[in-house]
């Protein structure tokens, strides 16, 4: 502050005393400086230089004093601003980082750069899926990006040519149901679990696999040296009802009243489907 008031009070000096003036000249002072005219437009009355060094000095402290208040309550604003732990502003903050805390340690190694095992998935296991990999799926076409998504896990899962249960959801409302009590939630495929542990979903596995880590979770899985499909449903794994071709009913007469009806199909699905007996 105080080389700033040097620097004015040198700046009058330069200027003519207001008594050498004549009147119809007008202090010649830089336009810009909106700080100068104002003391001058204040202090039109005061001819000795010396007694206009003084106000400006006065000025000068009380403007850089009152620029100085500013600056502390705009501080002090910026400082009752900031959001304190624990409220509502930081509330939506910590639960994401609780969020990211509770994740499995894969991705906490994948950041490291170190290899994860198995072991380091959470434990999810399907029915019948303690030493073996469960796919669930699905072969709808409806939503683009999963049917893509489905499609990229069954590629990566036929080029490493391991024996996999493939489940459509779509095809077995059971499957979904599976799948939903088993992650405790309403998901959508695919999903991938190798021995009672829950992989994840489409991105998981491709991170999984462009790291060069897919391989090493799918070691010691059964090898699939079949290069053809199955000849009972060409490897959709279900095949059309025989005892109601499909349509979940069959007909049947009733013994005492003699009268003929159809009733719901006890071998099928919602779909009129059966697993096939070939490759299921």
């Amino acid at each position: 502050m105080q080389e700033m008031r040097g620097i004015f009070l040198r700046k009058l000096k330069l200027n003519p005393t207001i008594s050498n003036l004549k009147q119809s000249l007008v202090l010649q002072l830089n336009p810009q400086d909106v700080f100068f005219n104002s003391i001058y437009d204040d202090h039109k009355g005061i001819n000795n230089l010396a007694e206009l060094e003084d106000v400006v000095d006065d000025d000068v402290d009380n403007h850089f004093e009152e620029e100085e208040m500013d600056l502390e309550v705009k501080t002090s604003n910026k400082d009752k601003a900031t959001p304190t732990i624990g409220s509502k502003e930081t509330k939506h903050v910590e639960e994401k980082l609780l969020a990211l805390a509770s994740n499995n340690l894969c991705k906490t190694n994948m950041n490291l750069n170190i290899v994860p095992s198995i072991e380091d998935f959470e434990e999810l296991c399907p029915p019948g899926g303690t030493n073996s990999v469960i796919f669930y799926t699905t072969s709808l076409r409806g939503i683009r990006k999963t049917f893509q998504d489905c499609n990229t896990i069954h590629f990566l899962l036929r080029s490493f040519k391991i024996l996999y249960q493939e489940r459509d959801v779509s095809l077995h409302l059971e499957y979904r149901e599976e799948l939903w009590k088993i992650l405790g939630r309403k998901v959508i495929p695919p999903k991938l679990f190798v021995k009672g542990r829950y992989i994840g979903g489409a991105d998981e596995v491709v991170g999984l696999h462009e790291m060069g880590w897919l391989g090493k979770l799918l070691e010691g899985m059964a090898i699939d040296n079949s290069e053809c499909t199955c000849i009972g449903c060409s490897n959709i794994r279900f095949v059309i009802c025989s005892n109601c071709c499909g349509s979940c009913k069959v007909f049947t007469s009733n013994r005492v009243t003699n009268d003929e009806c159809f009733i719901k199909c006890a071998e099928c699905n919602e779909n009129g489907l059966v697993k096939c007996p070939i490759c299921s």
